[in-house]
């Protein structure tokens, strides 16, 4: 029940009363005014009221939170009409990820489709009109095509990162650690070609305003119920349990070293693909102060192929276990707490399968004496 139609029916009823593709509805109102407005892109009463001729009184707490580069995208979907950009906007991306996450289990891949498509973070991440299928096809084939095409990868992970930061910020850990120092200049160029072409559009103001207007944005967010059950740990915890201040810095320092430590062992231990997808996408969510349910339908393809390609009938449990811990943390209330289940299985089944098991030490053999 929780997979396919469960999940498709508990996200329904979550999401009852508001319009399909709510969050893309969001993305569509900043493109719109930056063709109008741009002045006023992250003034949060302004957006609300842009939006209250569909939302009515439900238009408010909803800004816009992405960086001026994803106006580049949302721009030209901002001069169609809502419903028209709506279908542009979800089929293609939708089509992207899963096309991608299929070919990371090829073998397997109608399983993989069915395991990965039917969960309830990639149905929720659906049914809101999110970014995650954009920012997931361009990110899981940056991290696959690492050791085989190193600049297409790195161009791959700065375009995302240039989308949602918050998905991506142990990527760079990532690339260090793997020694991957073409895709990391590559990235960099990808996310600065962004930035510079949206300010020689838009200027550099709405660069300094969105900069000021995070800390806002977050403060907004944490403080509204309905969003705070949809955020994952460790941010979600936090906010349930009140934190603040020097606690709260503690908190999230101490979570996101936890995640640079985690990726730069497997990174620099292992080119097998699921354990690397699960500790750059994971360890992100673990430093991000902001992580939503539905973004956890990135870490789904890695959690597939780890049980599909797992060596041993142990390894094959752990992996299981793994992608159910995720499978609740794609559900409100619950998620703070499951995607810990998630890591705790996905790293017994790395250790177990040895790929950040420490090196073997071997004596070296005594001279021989002729």
């Amino acid at each position: 029940m929780i997979l396919g139609p469960g999940a498709f029916l508990i996200v329904l009823i979550k999401l009852a009363g508001q319009p399909l593709f709510i969050d893309f509805f969001t993305m569509w109102t900043g493109g719109r005014m930056s063709w109008t407005d741009i002045a006023h892109i992250y003034d949060m009463s302004v957006v609300d009221h842009a939006q209250a001729w569909l939302l009515g009184a439900g238009a408010h707490d909803r800004p816009f939170p992405y960086p001026p580069s994803t106006l580049l995208i949302f721009a030209p979907l901002g001069a169609l009409p809502f419903w028209l950009a709506s279908a542009i906007w979800m089929i293609p991306t939708f089509l992207a990820f899963a096309v991608t996450a299929v070919t990371i289990s090829p073998r397997h891949r109608w399983l993989a489709a069915g395991l990965i498509l039917l969960a309830p973070a990639t149905i929720w991440a659906a049914i809101s009109g999110q970014c995650v299928f954009l920012t997931g096809a361009l990110a899981l084939n940056g991290v696959r095509l690492l050791n085989r095409r190193p600049v297409l990868a790195g161009v791959l992970l700065g375009l995302a990162a240039a989308i949602k930061p918050t998905v991506l910020l142990m990527a760079p850990v990532a690339l260090i650690a793997g020694g991957h120092w073409r895709a990391l200049i590559a990235a960099g160029l990808a996310g600065l070609a962004m930035m510079a072409l949206s300010a020689l559009i838009w200027g550099i103001e709405p660069w300094l305003a969105w900069f000021a207007y995070a800390p806002k944005y977050l403060a907004t967010i944490t403080a509204n119920r309905a969003y705070v059950q949809g955020i994952v740990a460790p941010a979600g915890l936090a906010a349930r349990i009140g934190l603040s201040g020097e606690p709260l810095f503690l908190w999230r320092t101490l979570f996101a070293l936890g995640g640079a430590g985690a990726t730069l062992l497997v990174f620099s231990r292992t080119t097998a693909l699921w354990p690397r997808l699960t500790a750059v996408f994971a360890a992100s969510v673990l430093a991000t102060p902001y992580a939503m349910n539905y973004e956890m339908a990135l870490l789904l393809p890695g959690a597939v192929a780890a049980i599909v390609t797992a060596p041993t009938a142990r390894a094959q449990l752990l992996a299981i276990g793994a992608f159910w811990g995720l499978v609740f943390a794609g559900l409100p209330l619950i998620g703070s707490y499951s995607i810990f289940i998630f890591l705790g299985f996905a790293m017994a089944g790395a250790l177990i399968e040895g790929h950040i098991a420490p090196a073997p030490i071997t004596e070296p053999k005594p001279a021989s004496i002729s």
